[in-house]
């Protein structure tokens, strides 16, 4: 079995859709952990990891989500674990039992948990696993990273993949990845379906209560729309004529509500904890667009929206088909397995 240890410098790299096209394109049965979790999301009136989970759902793995990931934050690990290696490394060799490739996934950063030991490299030495950067940005930001990954001059690092590629990237960085003496191990192309997130997903983030509207739950969001004009100025708007749209705007707003709820609309989140009128909510019901209802204000609730990344969920098919197939066009899988 070998284990690899998916790190990186930007917590946007999109290690999880590399690791998934590695997964997924190598055939082999899989085990994976997420030492320490960093994308929690709320499910089954639980704080959990949303990347943990989707490894769980997709490969069907049978180990619970507290063995594949020990928490999501340093006082909670603190708390529940008084040697946090040696329970690192009894879950480890409980999950990678009768596995052919075992993913671990690091924190957003490469430094994350380094504290309590449960930073990139530390982990790597615990469970005697190979490290591999995942890398994506623009073109000099990628320049740094891999500057900075030959200066680590690290034996367990075997190499790095391109996240997000365009046009030509490809072999700037293959070139200079082979002058500053690391292995390019090959690339996932940008792919356009993964900008879209699921209403499901924005609800779990934002641990919104759905008052309204539950059947269009798995609607694609492209485009967010803060409606913070009245009802005539937001319709005549450029923004709210975009199609597969979030709308963030007050519970209270029973005239901007009415006005949203029509065709475009992917959902809409509610602030302030203020549920509207039972025609309202009957309203969305009939035309099947979500109402969430969140507890902060429309301000706080937008930059949480801002910083909600968009994901692959287990049941999005397709996604995973051009994802598995990215994997077997442009990955060097030699090599990643060898």
């Amino acid at each position: 079995m070998k284990s690899i240890l998916f790190a990186s410098l930007d917590k946007n790299s999109g290690k999880t859709t590399v690791e998934l096209a590695i997964a997924m394109a190598s055939g082999k049965k899989i085990g994976y952990m997420k030492p320490f979790g960093d994308n929690p999301i709320y499910k089954e009136k639980k704080v959990v990891d949303h990347d943990a989970m989707l490894f769980k759902e997709i490969f069907k793995i049978e180990a619970g989500l507290d063995e594949m990931c020990l928490g999501l934050h340093h006082s909670k690990i603190l708390h529940f674990y008084k040697n946090i290696e040696e329970e690192l490394v009894e879950k480890y060799n409980k999950l990678s039992e009768g596995k052919e490739l075992f993913i671990i996934e690091s924190g957003e950063f490469l430094w994350k948990g380094k504290s309590i030991g449960l930073d990139a490299f530390s982990i790597a030495d615990s469970l005697d696993a190979k490290i591999i950067f995942v890398l994506s940005g623009e073109h000099y930001e990628v320049m740094d990273e891999l500057s900075y990954i030959a200066d680590l001059k690290e034996e367990r690092i075997e190499g790095i993949i391109l996240n997000k590629a365009r046009g030509d990237e490809v072999d700037r960085m293959e070139g200079k990845a082979k002058e500053y003496g690391i292995d390019f191990l090959g690339y996932v192309p940008y792919i356009e379906e993964l900008k879209a997130m699921r209403v499901s997903y924005i609800a779990e983030k934002l641990f919104a209560k759905v008052v309204a509207g539950e059947k269009g739950i798995e609607k694609d969001i492209e485009n967010v729309f803060i409606a913070a004009l009245s009802a005539p100025e937001i319709r005549r708007h450029p923004d709210f004529k975009k199609r597969k749209k979030l709308i963030i705007t007050g519970g209270d707003r029973a005239d901007v509500i009415t006005a949203c709820l029509e065709e475009g609309t992917s959902c809409i989140v509610l602030t302030n904890n203020i549920v509207p009128s039972t025609n309202i909510l009957a309203k969305a019901n009939e035309k099947e667009i979500p109402l969430l209802s969140v507890r902060s204000d429309t301000y706080t609730t937008a930059k949480l929206v801002e910083n909600i990344q968009p994901v692959i969920l287990s049941h999005e098919k397709e996604k995973l088909e051009i994802i598995e197939e990215a994997g077997k066009r442009h990955l060097d899988m030699n090599k990643i397995l060898g």
